[in-house]
């Protein structure tokens, strides 16, 4: 293992995400929240780069200002990550549904 630092991060990431989804989706459906933004006519990729965005804005606030009240500015950068992977995972899942209907079409 290169950087054994980075994987304990990458599996704490993983633990964390694991945890909190049970909050946020279904065990049929693990981006279920992220695709509901659909029924407001939104990308889900694009749903997901806006929490991004939101997560950014922490982020600049904290090197702005020093401070973060209700979240650490390491919570934040570890939610970042997570809807950085979650993006792909979508990014991913919507790749393989266009090349199975480009098969049939």
């Amino acid at each position: 293992m290169r950087n054994p630092a980075f994987h304990k991060l990458l599996k704490e990431i993983s633990e964390l995400h694991d945890k909190k989804n049970t909050d946020y989706a279904t065990d049929e459906d693990p981006l279920a929240n992220l695709k509901d933004c659909e029924r407001l006519g939104q990308d889900p990729i694009m749903g997901t780069v806006v929490r991004m965005q939101d997560k950014m804005r922490r982020i600049e606030n904290f090197f702005r200002n020093g401070i973060l009240r209700n979240e650490s500015v390491r919570d934040s950068l570890i939610d970042l990550c997570v809807y950085s992977l979650l993006a792909v995972v979508i990014h991913d899942e919507e790749n393989r549904k266009t090349a199975k209907q480009a098969k049939k079409g």
